[in-house]
């Protein structure tokens, strides 16, 4: 909604947000900002129908056509529409001279469909509010500079530091809103699905409401937020519209086109029990409901699914898709989602063809990680399979971008599509090295109980935070379970499989217990284990020969047994020094 306190009274029209210095402009620059219906009635030269007042048009001072503040060295705006606390939708005119036919924005503006009456809000729950952020202190320090101007009671400000190292957010943090209190959080592990998940584990209320460093918040942002979730009782996630805070290169203008963050504008719920019409890929067509950069969830709904998956999302080798894979989970989980079009962010696109190529990379490959996921899933396994050729149509599809004058100016943005489409195919991959490196799928799931909870060396622990034990509880639990193979190679196992199961345990079973002790890097830990478990089976073997064991399967169960309680000693050892969460 527009904040009418901040309206400038000019007969201007204020942009979202002021360009600084627009010398040089891009010709397929857009000049983005917002209008309500009741404003336009009240302008001179346009009458209530829509039409010209030619009494008024003789004066000059009473044209009809309508100043854009910083609008000269443009050609083309964009306008939000919005009726009183509703958005319409978006409309686009020609600028000439600086100006826009205000007769001919007030036609699109009415022809624009109405949506139902935005109900009042029952409750003022508190909402705690989570920004992202790794090193980017130029676009956190504009979001930190809206959020004054937030309308709701109660709120509070999480900014999750996903690289303390650097030092570089703190300063931006204590230099912006000090009327409004903000927590800096650090989260040491690289990737934005571990900078969420500390989020969720350090807010204060249920709601949680997540968005970009890159944006710039509506005034009524999480009063819309509420509304979304009082809709049903089932919502377990809200989310809004991102629009384009600014079109100003081919970049931005190539992504601007691609994705539909701002679309839909109609209220709507989504769950199992009330599929979308017609939609042959529901639950996995996430952008019907909404993206990551402006959605809310129950805390503690989504702490009960285990978080957000450390192995897709920005900053992990999946590159992305932790929205699509949250927005699905709770889906079939039995959650709703509320897609609420008043709940409003700004977005900032990637300005260069060079950061938009990484970005594009990325979200295919976070798409493919995801679906791959999906895909090896028991539960899943059936409704992923049934939608794969709707899925591939609809992905050649919403890759194929119209080039327009972004592509003529920047050549290199038609490759965006192929670039795309290469990370799908890399997202297997991708996933499957996340989980290897120790990224979990449901990190912040509740400890277990019995063995399993006994075992349990993670405990709420962050990947990459300092001193975390995850890879050595990982090793500890390689050596156990390699120690039992070891022991059915030398029982049970016929064959072929005998000499595989050996050298399986030779090579990683000794090693990987005797690497779960000290605090040498991961890499260094890793490409010794082969060395290390093969000097220990000939030191082993060695001492039981020469103590009289004589035969080769008393000596290899004896070593696997020792494997095998050692690993499951060292597990339980890590587990018992991490703090239950």
């Amino acid at each position: 909604m527009i904040d009418k306190g901040y309206v400038d009274r000019r007969p201007g029209l204020e942009p979202v947000r002021r360009i600084q210095d627009s010398g040089n402009l891009w010709g397929g620059a857009i000049w983005i900002g917002q209008v309500d219906l009741h404003e336009l009635d009240e302008r001179p030269g346009i009458d209530e129908q829509g039409g010209h007042d030619p009494e008024r048009e003789s004066n000059e001072t009473d044209s009809p056509r309508i100043e854009l503040i910083g609008g000269d060295d443009f050609r083309e705006s964009r306008f939000l529409v919005w009726s009183e606390d509703r958005p319409l939708g978006l409309v686009r005119l020609p600028v000439q001279n600086g100006t826009i036919d205000g007769v001919a924005l007030r036609e699109q503006a009415r022809g624009l469909p109405e949506p139902p009456v935005l109900p009042e809000r029952r409750t003022r729950p508190g909402v705690s509010v989570v920004i992202c952020t790794r090193d980017r202190p130029d676009h956190l320090a504009r979001l930190l500079d809206s959020l004054v101007t937030l309308d709701y009671p109660d709120f509070e400000v999480l900014v999750v530091d996903n690289n303390p190292v650097s030092g570089l957010t703190p300063p931006v943090v204590a230099a912006a809103c000090p009327s409004i209190p903000v927590r800096v959080v650090d989260a040491a592990g690289p990737g934005l699905s571990i900078a969420r998940n500390v989020g969720l584990r350090s807010a204060r209320f249920e709601l949680v409401a997540f968005t970009d460093d890159d944006v710039v918040l509506d005034p009524n942002w999480l009063s819309r937020i509420v509304i979304g979730f009082e809709r049903d009782e089932s919502v377990a996630c809200v989310c809004g519209m991102v629009p384009s805070v600014e079109v100003m290169t081919p970049a931005q203008a190539y992504f601007d086109r691609r994705v539909g963050w701002a679309e839909r504008w109609e209220p709507a719920l989504y769950g199992v029990a009330r599929p979308v019409a017609a939609d042959d890929l529901f639950p996995l067509r996430v952008s019907e409901f909404g993206t990551g950069a402006n959605f809310a969830v129950r805390r503690d709904v989504v702490v009960g699914l285990g978080g957000f998956d450390e192995a897709v999302g920005a900053g992990s080798a999946a590159g992305g898709g932790e929205d699509i894979d949250i927005f699905v989970r709770l889906l079939l989980a039995g959650g709703s989602i509320a897609r609420e079009p008043a709940a409003i962010v700004w977005h900032s696109h990637r300005a260069s063809v060079a950061e938009l190529e990484k970005q594009m990379h990325d979200y295919g490959v976070g798409l493919g990680a995801v679906i791959f996921k999906l895909l090896v899933d028991p539960c899943t396994t059936v409704l992923v399979t049934k939608r794969l050729v709707a899925g591939i149509r609809h992905l050649r599809a919403t890759t194929q971008v119209d080039p327009g004058p972004a592509v003529v100016a920047e050549p290199e943005l038609a490759g965006l599509r192929r670039r795309e489409l290469v990370g799908v195919a890399r997202g297997p991959w991708r996933l499957i090295r996340g989980r290897l490196a120790g990224r979990a799928g449901a990190p912040l799931r509740a400890t277990s109980r019995g063995l399993a909870g006994l075992l349990d060396f993670r405990r709420g622990q962050m990947w990459g935070e300092p001193g975390n034990t995850i890879l050595e509880g990982r090793l500890a639990a390689v050596s156990m379970w390699l120690g039992l193979v070891g022991l059915l190679g030398a029982t049970m196992l016929p064959g072929v499989l005998q000499v595989v199961a050996v050298i399986a345990f030779v090579l990683l079973g000794p090693g990987s217990l005797v690497m779960s002790f000290g605090s040498m890097p991961t890499h260094a830990r890793l490409s010794l284990v082969p060395a290390v478990g093969l000097a220990v089976s000939i030191v082993a073997v060695t001492g039981l020969l020469m103590a009289g064991f004589w035969s080769p399967a008393v000596v290899l169960a004896i070593i696997g047994i020792a494997t095998t309680a050692g690993g499951l000693g060292r597990g339980a050892h890590l587990a018992s020094r991490v703090a239950r969460v």
